[in-house]
């Protein structure tokens, strides 16, 4: 919005004046309290806004102005900026969310993690820590304000703050998406229009679950020549989503290289954010079908199969001794990268049943940033973020947490010939697992556990669990004993705290009896384990200039048939110009009574955004142990030549057979209905090569139409939205006939920019299928000189399958100036200040607006109608005033100010005579100007 310089002017001097005339008269001016950010709440300890100090700074990068209007708070050396504005003006990856007093992004070429956790009192470039006073940050309902000098210690970029001028000229201290884009800034110069938006509040869109609907598929097929065999592959992925008796339904067929089913999957689920399923037990998922039962801290893990599931656990929450796993949908011919706090963990290429598994996952204590990356074989890349708050594990006084999940382990719903994923020790088994935990005080929680795990012999094994989790001398405690209907014991101790600014964590478990505990990535099956010790270290060290996170690993396996394993890794990630660059080190050594092995790898990794064009990657992998030896390097780069056209250059070399190149060649094109991408790829190792295509794309059921369409892959296995603006002419939210709709609005967030048509709708697919999803609407196309919108970030609850109808009314306004005067005795007029006024319309709506001190009051965004004004009835009865005849307004649908009256205000005498009134007056809290 871009506002006029009258306009301009008032608002960046009235609260001024008022200051001024309340300090002179001894009292409030009252009109201030109108500029309030609509639902204003401040967090506790941080700043606080004052309305009163609102600031209009016109905002500048590279000679050109990106708004004349960011409206910003407090001193003018040194404003609160609003972060969420801020940085939608320079087009970064950074989602605001003041709800949950929380900013996440992503910056830079190497794309660094930014986050703010108010929470936790958490903030983080990459992986340096940032300190910021409770004064350096303000929340409200809307917005997330940081003071100019604290965001340059976060974003990279330099604030010079112009008080005289209003005026702020970012320097950018690396390249800025923004800069990225010459035509994006081209359009900058020529913003302008009065388009009244409220871009800084969320419009939440809730999704309720339908009886049935419509299914949606994300279809993928590949074919193509190669030499080995089969000489012609066909293989194909189907995902399928739909809503299903008030649930959601996910399903999942896949094939081999000949065109057999390999692999299916069936879930049935709900899930609630909130909370509000099962009545009393608050569940917040509860699913069926092909599942995964929890894990207990001594005993079973976490295990697939058909049955059902149930948690009340929140959603990004966990135990710091616990493990977590991650899993999440994988097409074909797609990497994956597991990120923990910028430090990468783990990596892989081959689905397993269509799907990428990281299990066994420690985390660190406190805020965990889990990123995991996904790279695609037609140079997409996508990068899902999660933030776990990870805890000693205890809870609220009276606060309880349960999951529960019973399955026929490693059986699906649907059978079918292939493999994939982990083996358990006996497949088809029956295998129930139960947790519960309760806050007995502020301090002590407490923790029960029971399992039934089937064994070789058609028996089961019954397991329970009974822990605490406290504090002791500042570390979080855990400990766990466990028993069995074998005659096994186990006992558990866990640690965890902060030593020399590290994280440390400590987990060391004891097995007798032939307990059998499933859980490390040191279990086998073959031989039980007699004893676990495991510690692990994560901190961010300085190094030349630089901050480096740092995870350790050790860990020490000790078994019944007294042989013993040795494992530790070395990982550690940092940004050196313009490229995130990886290193890790893994060593394993096994002691048995006859041998002793050891083997020490490591690897490289380094990867880059360049110029916001290329999309380049490397990996080297090497041993050190039992001798020294370089293995594969990989190299690949990806480079859109257009919007819709994409191609991949990839080079594989083993470094022990030099004379075993690969070569990797595509074309990638992203048409309106799917991407079609041809691929070659050539061994030199056996002269072998392979010619691909694969074709990838999304049907859905778009109600807007009447009938399925074809889109771009996401609508099987993530949420999709039909967008509707139209001009709402009588401001009732609903489409009238008669009423426009609005075309050339832009929705982005989903798979792929959207754009409203001539009907004003526009179809976006593929917004994920996560707790929650956002989309911005952009509202630079609109035509329109002055209209009043709904906030231009939508909030929504996804699920795989459903299509949101989100109804976007634009209201077309005017703005209407109201000055009120006052007759002195002698018959001249003098503006009266502070006074309330009240403008209703002919369906009851009421719009209100304080006096300036020249007695003008501004109504802003004004649905078009006939208005009467009136003075505020409370203000009016205590000081016995009102208008000397009525005022009417009609606002139109015009540009500027649509309305300028005025109106006549006079006192109901008093028994003193003129001189006395006039007294009585000036002593009032309406103030009158000359």
């Amino acid at each position: 919005m871009r506002p006029s310089k009258r306009r301009r002017w008032i608002v960046s001097t009235v609260p001024a004046a008022l200051s001024l005339l309340a300090a002179s008269t001894g009292l409030a001016a009252e009109s201030t309290a109108t500029a309030a950010p609509a639902g204003a709440q401040i967090q506790p300890n941080n700043a606080v806004i004052d309305p009163a100090n609102l600031i209009l700074f016109s905002v500048e990068l590279d000679q050109l102005t990106l708004t004349d209007g960011l409206a910003a708070y407090g001193d003018t050396t040194d404003p609160h900026l609003p972060l969420g504005e801020l940085t939608r003006l320079l087009e970064m990856d950074v989602d605001v969310l003041p709800a949950e007093g929380r900013v996440v992004g992503r910056i830079g070429e190497a794309r660094r993690s930014l986050i703010i956790d108010l929470k936790t009192g958490t903030a983080r470039e990459g992986a340096r820590s940032v300190q910021l006073s409770p004064d350096d940050i303000a929340v409200t309902a809307s917005e997330v304000y940081i003071k100019a000098s604290a965001a340059e210690r976060l974003l990279p970029m330099k604030f010079e703050v112009n008080p005289e001028a209003l005026a702020i000229k970012i320097s950018a201290e690396e390249p800025l998406p923004i800069q990225a884009r010459q035509e994006r800034m081209a359009r900058l110069r020529g913003l302008g229009g009065n388009l009244a938006q409220n871009a800084n509040e969320s419009l939440v869109v809730n999704s309720p679950y339908r009886l049935v609907s419509l299914p949606a598929f994300d279809v993928q097929l590949a074919t193509g020549a190669q030499t080995e065999k089969p000489h012609t592959p066909l293989r194909y992925d189907v995902r399928a989503a739909a809503d299903l008796l008030y649930g959601n339904f996910q399903g999942y067929l896949g094939s081999d290289e000949a065109g057999r089913p390999s692999s299916a999957r069936v879930l049935f689920e709900r899930r609630s954010i909130e909370g509000r399923l099962l009545g009393p037990l608050k569940a917040r998922v509860v699913s069926a079908g092909d599942v995964y039962t929890p894990s207990l801290s001594l005993g079973p893990r976490g295990l697939g199969g058909r049955g059902v599931a149930i948690s009340t656990v929140p959603l990004d929450q966990t135990n710091v001794f616990n493990r977590i796993d991650l899993r999440g949908e994988l097409p074909l011919g797609y990497d994956v990268e597991l990120y923990i706090n910028d430090v990468l963990r783990s990596g892989q290429n081959t689905p397993a049943k269509g799907r990428y598994e990281f299990l066994n996952v420690p985390l660190s204590p406190g805020v965990n940033v889990v990123r995991i990356v996904t790279y695609g074989p037609r140079g997409e890349r996508t990068e899902e973020t999660r933030i776990i708050n990870v805890g000693g594990g205890m809870l609220a006084r009276g606060e309880a947490t349960f999951e529960f999940g019973a399955v026929e382990q490693e059986r699906e719903v649907i059978e079918v010939n292939g493999g994939g994923g982990t083996p358990a020790r006996t497949e088809g088994g029956l295998r129930a697992v139960a947790a519960l935990n309760y806050g007995l005080t502020s301090v002590i929680t407490v923790a029960a556990g029971a399992a039934l795990v089937p064994e070789e012999d058609d028996a089961y094994r019954q397991i329970y669990n009974l822990g605490v989790r406290t504090s002791l001398f500042g570390f979080a405690t855990q400990l766990d004993a466990a028993t069995d209907n074998r005659g096994g014991a186990a006992g558990f101790l866990g640690l965890a705290g902060q030593i020399g600014g590290a994280s440390i964590v400590l987990r060391h478990a004891e097995f007798r009896g032939g307990f059998l505990d499933e859980n490390g990535p040191g279990f086998d099956f073959t031989r039980p384990t007699r004893q676990r010790t495991e510690v692990s270290a994560d901190a961010s060290l300085e190094f030349a200039g630089r901050i480096i996170p740092v995870s350790l690993r050790a860990a020490r396996y000790a078994y019944e048939d007294n042989s013993l394993t040795y494992t530790g890794s070395f990982r550690a990630s940092s940004t050196i110009g313009s490229v995130l660059a990886s290193a890790g080190l893994e060593y394993e050594r096994t002691e048995t009574q006859s041998t002793t092995q050891d083997r020490l790898t490591g690897f490289l990794a380094a990867s880059t955004y360049r110029d916001y064009a290329w999309q380049l990657r490397a990996t080297l992998d090497y041993d050190i142990l039992p001798e020294l030896a370089a293995r594969t390097l990989a190299v690949s780069a990806d480079r859109d030549l257009t919007p819709n056209w994409a191609v991949r250059l990839g080079v594989g070399q083993p470094l022990d057979e030099l004379d075993a190149t690969n070569f990797t060649l595509a074309s990638i094109h992203r048409l309106r209905f799917g991407d079609l991408a041809i691929s070659g790829d050539y061994s030199n190792r056996d002269q072998s090569w392979r010619l691909g295509a694969q074709f990838s794309f999304g049907l859905n059921h778009n109600p807007a139409k009447g009938g399925y369409e074809m889109t771009r892959p996401g609508p099987g296995s993530g949420g999709s939205v039909l967008f509707h603006a139209f001009m709402d002419d009588n401001g009732n939210g609903v489409f009238d006939p008669g009423e426009e709709p609005v075309k050339d609005i832009t929705v982005e967030g989903g798979i792929q920019r959207a754009v409203t048509d001539a009907q004003g709708r526009a179809f976006v697919p593929g917004i994920g299928s996560g707790p929650t999803a956002r989309l911005t609407v952009g509202l630079d196309q609109v035509e329109a000189a002055s209209v009043k919108t709904p906030p231009t970030t939508l909030d929504l609850r996804p699920r795989a399958g459903a299509t949101i109808q989100v109804e976007y009314p634009i209201q077309p306004t005017g703005d209407v100036i109201v000055r009120l005067v006052l007759r002195r005795p002698d018959g001249s007029a003098v503006g009266l200040a502070a006074a309330r006024l009240v403008m209703t319309d002919e369906r009851g709506r009421t719009f209100e607006a304080g006096t300036e001190f020249d007695g003008t009051a501004i109504f802003s965004g004004v649905p078009l109608g006939n208005y009467r004004v009136e003075l505020d009835p409370d203000q009016a009865k205590r000081l016995r005033m009102r208008l000397t005849k009525p005022i009417a307004v009609v606002v139109k649908s015009d540009s500027g100010f649509g309305a300028d009256v005025q109106g006549e205000v006079m006192f109901e005498p008093r028994a003193q005579e003129e001189d006395a009134q006039l007294s009585e007056l000036e002593s009032s809290d309406v103030h009158a100007i000359g």
